[in-house]
């Protein structure tokens, strides 16, 4: 893909003043401003609304809904450095099946970002958990299918954890921390040899991990200079399926960059619950076992979170519990997708969602009604479907999931 990165445009709002002056090239409003054109390319309405639960003005979670408010309500969250409108390729579809709830968590996205105190795993945890369950009770929400992507499905499991009355299905999307670091694992070994230039750079990289920095940091710190560091890395990194449009990688490339460089806050929960190489402090597959409601997980096929791992956790699940119904501790993959499936294959990850979602439906009407909502493919990739990885414990795969690829089991 040419490279036509141009970077983040100030807000002709702003006087020439501030424009020029200011280091960091954000603020709410035109954060807020970027946001709603990404949402513009939804293709359905939607409304956007800050939930204040106090005690600061900082305390606020940024909200955005969409479809029939008699609907089964499906709360989305979204991952580490991501926010709640990444799912806007599939807010069409989920806003005409469900009551849909798109949500940034306390101190991420366009939410409030009051001063993270967090000095450990339980405390970090806390932080979003305490705020979700607030903002649920201000939404008037009893019980909601919860979503959550990659860091955003370790907290949502941790939220199914400690309140499973509310969560009538828990679906994990390519989700951080289901395992924890094996005590027999090594890195690389060229990055364990403190004589190379990349012994010295992993060196450095765990100094910084230890001491907070994050990418949001790296942002702000780079001033002027980080909306095209942003833009560069957008248009490298959302590539994989069905690509972006250059409208699309326009707003998307800008939002990005304004929920990024805004203050620091809820990004510094990271080292305090993950170690490096997204090992998890503690790990979703020594306590999935306790959910007392179904969960399921979806992965993309080119995953950098291994979809064996959510399967190893499931079979465990299964053999320590047993499945509570027909739709809990099932493992999906995406063909043709990576660590975004919602982004890159947004059909596709629709099927999958609506498949393990059919207890919740009212109607196999509601669910081709969300399908024929969703903006057909481009390409031929209109004719894959999801595979499903196996969970039952001694039972062989008809698939595999090796070296970032779903194929066929060996003598299946």
């Amino acid at each position: 893909m040419e490279d036509k990165a141009q970077g983040v445009q100030p807000s002709q709002d702003l006087s020439w003043w501030t424009r020029y002056t200011r280091w960091r090239q954000t603020s709410k409003p035109e954060g807020k401003s970027a946001e709603q054109r990404l949402l513009d390319l939804a293709g359905t309405n939607l409304m956007t609304n800050d939930v204040h639960l106090g005690p600061s003005s900082q305390h606020y979670m940024h909200t955005i809904e969409g479809g029939d408010p008699d609907a089964p309500p499906i709360v989305c969250i979204a991952g580490y450095g991501a926010g709640a409108a990444f799912f806007y390729r599939n807010m069409a579809g989920l806003a005409s099946a469900f009551k849909l709830h798109a949500v940034d968590l306390l101190g991420c996205g366009m939410s409030g970002r009051p001063t993270f105190q967090a000095r450990n795993t339980a405390q970090a945890e806390d932080f979003f958990i305490d705020s979700l369950s607030q903002w649920r009770e201000k939404q008037g929400l009893d019980r909601m299918i919860l979503v959550g992507h990659s860091l955003g499905g370790y907290l949502s499991a941790c939220y199914a954890l400690r309140h499973p009355q509310h969560i009538s299905h828990l679906i994990l999307v390519c989700p951080a921390g289901v395992a924890s670091r094996p005590q027999d694992w090594q890195p690389p070994e060229s990055l364990r040899n403190p004589w190379t230039m990349r012994g010295q750079m992993y060196r450095a990289g765990l100094r910084f991990w230890d001491w907070g920095v994050t990418p949001g940091t790296v942002i702000r710190g780079l001033g002027p200079w980080g909306p095209r560091l942003i833009s560069g890395y957008t248009r490298r990194r959302f590539h994989e399926g069905q690509p972006m449009t250059e409208p699309e990688l326009a707003a998307f490339e800008e939002y990005f960059y304004h929920i990024t460089a805004d203050r620091g806050s809820g990004e510094f929960a990271l080292r305090h619950l993950l170690g490096p190489f997204a090992w998890a402090r503690n790990a979703l597959e020594t306590r999935l076992h306790e959910l007392k409601v179904p969960v399921s997980f979806i992965y993309g096929e080119h995953d950098w979170m291994d979809p064996r791992k959510g399967q190893k956790a499931c079979r465990d699940v299964v053999e320590r519990r047993g499945r509570l119904s027909p739709d809990d501790l099932q493992v999906t993959v995406v063909p043709k997708a990576g660590h975004y499936p919602f982004l890159d294959q947004p059909q596709v990850f629709m099927k999958a969602l609506l498949q393990q979602t059919q207890r919740q439906q009212p109607s196999k009407a509601a669910q081709e009604g969300a399908m024929n909502t969703m903006k057909p493919p481009e390409d031929d990739t209109g004719d894959l479907d999801v595979v499903h990885l196996n969970t039952e414990p001694g039972v062989p795969d008809r698939f595999e999931a090796t070296n970032g690829h779903v194929q066929p089991a060996k003598g299946s």
